[in-house]
């Protein structure tokens, strides 16, 4: 029964815990504890694989897929698409009106800190498990949109408390910006099969985020993070057209094969 329904199975427990650990931080009164949340992902993951496959499962999505290579146009991607992206919205913006461009911060730690911990807790159950469980079934577009929903309403429960999410931003708001993320990091891992470089994607996310006048709770508005949500969808349609809906990859037999990550079907 779980190895078929696993995609439910995981789905279930982790917005469970999403919504268990948000209640529990409100019971304390303390949102803090809200960073386990960043936990369950990964940890439900392991679960899942552990129960299906025992050890080799465990193996193939936490060692093979973080040390599996890659090239360097695809490591630069990663680190970079999101923060170019960013740079270029708010020095657009910047020409109407909007924040200049510039560092908000330059403090490093301990937000680099917990922008990995962040990353590691999440990324091995997000694209290391799920997004090739729903591949197995779906295209690559659908399964990116299903997954980017759960994703983004497995913050839900978080942002009711005040915390995991951008302040004074709507939630529908967020919810487009994690699709469109989805998408663009689907492209990155059906072309490499990196958690690692998810891993390194998703971190670059949350330091563009940080690092630069962005998001509402710091410039006071919210024009500056739309101008920045209309390059990202701008750039996930091209992708999409360019790399195709089924595979989103330019040459489907060079695709990573999502069925043989290592772990059951």
């Amino acid at each position: 029964m779980i190895k078929r329904n696993q995609v439910l199975i995981f789905t279930i427990v982790v917005l469970f815990f999403s919504s268990l650990i948000a209640l529990a931080a409100k019971k304390a009164g303390n949102t803090n504890l809200s960073i386990l949340l960043v936990f369950t992902p990964s940890l439900v993951a392991l679960l899942m694989v552990l129960l299906v496959d025992g050890g080799k499962g465990a193996k193939a999505l936490f060692v093979d897929q973080l040390i599996k290579p890659f090239g360097l146009g695809w490591f630069l991607t990663a680190l970079l698409v999101f923060p170019l992206v960013g740079v270029a919205a708010v020095t657009l913006h910047s020409m109407f009106g909007g924040p200049s461009l510039g560092l908000r911060t330059t403090q490093l730690l301990p937000q680099l800190i917990v922008i990995l911990v962040i990353s590691l807790g999440e990324e091995f159950g997000w694209r290391g498990y799920l997004l090739p469980k729903l591949q197995e079934k779906y295209s690559a577009l659908t399964a990116s949109l299903i997954l980017g929903a759960v994703w983004g309403f497995w913050h839900f429960p978080a942002s009711l408390i005040g915390t995991g999410v951008p302040q004074e931003m709507p939630f529908f708001v967020f919810l487009v910006w994690v699709l469109l993320a989805t998408l663009l990091m689907t492209w990155v891992y059906n072309n490499t099969g990196s958690v690692l470089l998810a891993i390194l994607m998703h971190s670059m996310a949350n330091a563009t985020f940080n690092y630069l006048p962005l998001l509402p709770e710091f410039v006071g508005q919210l024009n500056t993070f739309f101008v920045f949500l209309a390059a990202v969808g701008l750039l996930t349609s091209v992708v999409i057209w360019r790399y195709g809906p089924r595979c989103l990859v330019r040459a489907p037999n060079r695709a990573v094969t999502i069925t043989q990550t290592g772990f059951g079907a």
